[in-house]
């Protein structure tokens, strides 16, 4: 097959993201819920706009997720740029990413020495984050999360518009939120042959496609709510990518309505912690 240029590539694929899994099943699990013991809570259904039913559908998905990753609330997350990047790439992401703070009993302190929860690093190829509290598994030397430079930097460092999104995408990864477009009421037709031989060109692996594209996520107790295209979680989903006359385009710019109440769910106010660490 002739390899497709990589612009022509990029212009018929949305914003690319890859959520990382963890390699250990049993070490994510137990650091989930050493960090907040509500991770572990199960309930096998999912909430639709009539309300909660389970949902079968054709393409029989795998689990993606058994428990939550959420960190214990009221926590102080320690967040770290690795090779000291200078300020005019840092500033922008922190502003962008502290859009999520006033939605959570959580808050950010940006570090430059010391241990660290979350440490963004700056690649030329994709953005990514570690699940939750699957940042705590990585080694204090490595990433936890990396932005495609050229997707939120123009070369003279001026942020470019996608940069806001990006970021607040790969920062609610960071704080537990998984992809809306696999959300088990998204029903995307996707154009299977067509969104893999497209992503393989991009450099990803069938199992990445899977992961961050088909596969649907089963019901654990996620504080699921009705399937919300507008959420910041959702990728765009281009016509040509899909079967017949179906797109989403220009969602996910900002925080929806729906994506602050699921993080205020997730993360209410001190008050009602049950979970918070001293």
């Amino acid at each position: 097959m002739t390899r497709m240029p990589e612009s022509q590539t990029r212009e018929n694929l949305p914003l690319l993201c890859s959520m990382r899994d963890a390699e250990d099943y049993q070490a994510s699990y137990e650091t989930a819920i050493r960090e907040n013991p509500a991770n572990a809570s199960i309930t096998p259904t999912y909430e639709s706009e009539t309300g909660y039913a389970s949902d079968v559908t054709e393409r029989e998905p795998r689990i993606l997720v058994a428990f939550n990753k959420y960190w214990a609330r009221g926590r102080t997350l320690k967040i770290e740029f690795l090779k000291n990047p200078p300020a005019p790439l840092t500033q922008p992401i922190i502003d962008a990413a502290r859009k999520w703070l006033p939605h959570v009993n959580l808050k950010f302190e940006f570090v430059t020495s010391g241990p660290s929860d979350i440490r963004i690093g700056l690649n030329t190829h994709l953005n990514w984050s570690e699940l939750g509290t699957d940042a705590l598994l990585v080694a204090q030397d490595k990433a936890t999360m990396e932005f495609n430079f050229g997707e939120i930097f123009e070369g003279d460092l001026r942020p470019k518009a996608e940069l806001e999104r990006i970021v607040l995408h790969e920062f609610g990864h960071a704080l537990g939120a998984v992809h809306e477009h696999q959300h088990p009421n998204a029903r995307i037709p996707w154009n299977e042959p067509v969104l893999r031989r497209l992503l393989a060109q991009a450099g990803y692996s069938d199992e990445l496609v899977a992961r961050n594209f088909l596969d649907q996520y089963e019901a654990a107790d996620f504080h699921y709510s009705a399937y919300d295209k507008d959420s910041i979680m959702h990728f765009d989903v281009p016509n040509g990518l899909t079967l017949g006359d179906f797109e989403i385009i220009n969602t996910g710019k900002t925080l929806s309505a729906k994506d602050i109440e699921l993080m205020q769910s997730i993360y209410p106010d001190r008050s009602n912690s049950k979970f918070e660490k001293p």
